[in-house]
């Protein structure tokens, strides 16, 4: 068996994703950079998805395919990626999405010749069911400044769509994160705590692409509950206060981070703001428990009159 351990590992958590898989997949050795693994982390797919990467393991001994009989969720699905990749860069990619043939080697470059970088990202593309251009998409994130607080300000924002999360990482850094908290916006704040430990850069070119369908996750779980039970299957039809979770796992995230006092206090009062600009979304939270715990208690005292 081979020792050597490869540059980048792209990291690919899947769940019936056969639709797309192949052509994603084809798009990762497509790369002009090729000192990579891939590791595939199968959550209980029902569909051809086993199939395929069965398929490409075949060809490439840089392709690894874990597979569990049960769905644990996406959050145990995105740590179980990272758990198992070797290499000193790492990506998560869905299976819908693609990249160009320079993706790889542009964020390695940048990773290597700038060691206070924790993540690297290209702009993005976004692309239809047939994978035809749809627009170019721009995202305003000044992640980029020496100051932790202030990137942190920024990747805390409810407001951008979150896509830096496919960008090349440190894996050292990463690893020292929650990875996908089991939070609707588990990933915004990965991208928060990441932030803490390195700057982002953004490569100028367009290198990622997007693929906007019906059937992708966010389209079928439009809401924060909704999705809750996405991320921890054991948990659904649990009473849930998504935004509060989000707020305390924010304060977890800056506690543990390698911090000045002054930045670590400053960080805080970066909370007190979102607070603030949030409230809305929080007294949301509430309510949305209320009425949900009233229709439950409504509906068991109706069952009885029901059955006479």
């Amino acid at each position: 068996m081979s020792t050597h351990k490869p540059r980048v590992s792209v990291g690919m958590p899947v769940f019936n994703g056969d639709n797309y898989l192949a052509e994603t997949l084809d798009s990762v050795f497509a790369q002009t950079f090729q000192d990579f693994e891939v590791v595939i982390s199968d959550n209980g797919s029902t569909d051809g998805t086993e199939a395929i990467c069965r398929l490409y393991m075949a060809r490439d001994p840089r392709v690894h395919y874990y597979r569990s009989e049960t769905n644990h969720g996406v959050s145990w699905n995105f740590r179980r990626a990272v758990g198992l990749s070797s290499g000193e860069y790492f990506m998560f990619l869905a299976h819908d999405d693609k990249l160009a043939p320079e993706f790889l080697e542009q964020c390695v470059a940048v990773l290597d010749r700038r060691p206070e970088v924790a993540l690297c990202y290209p702009k993005a593309i976004e692309i239809d069911t047939q994978g035809n251009f749809l627009y170019k998409k721009e995202q305003s994130l000044d992640a980029d400044s020496p100051k932790p607080h202030r990137r942190f300000r920024q990747m805390i924002r409810m407001d951008h769509n979150c896509e830096t999360l496919f960008g090349l990482t440190r894996a050292s850094a990463l690893k020292r994160t929650t990875i996908h908290a089991e939070m609707p916006d588990g990933d915004r704040v990965m991208l928060a705590e990441l932030s803490l430990h390195g700057t982002y850069y953004r490569v100028p070119d367009y290198l990622f692409l997007h693929r906007e369908h019906p059937v992708r996750s966010i389209n079928l779980h439009p809401t924060r509950f909704d999705r809750m039970a996405l991320l921890e299957p054991q948990r659904a039809g649990e009473f849930t206060l998504p935004h509060f979770l989000e707020f305390f796992e924010y304060l977890r995230c800056i506690r543990r981070a390698p911090l000045s006092f002054r930045e670590r206090i400053a960080c805080y009062g970066e909370m007190l703001r979102w607070l603030k600009d949030n409230r809305k979304r929080l007294i949301g939270d509430v309510s949305n428990v209320c009425k949900r715990f009233l229709k439950r208690v409504l509906g068991v005292q109706r069952r009885p009159s029901e059955a006479r």
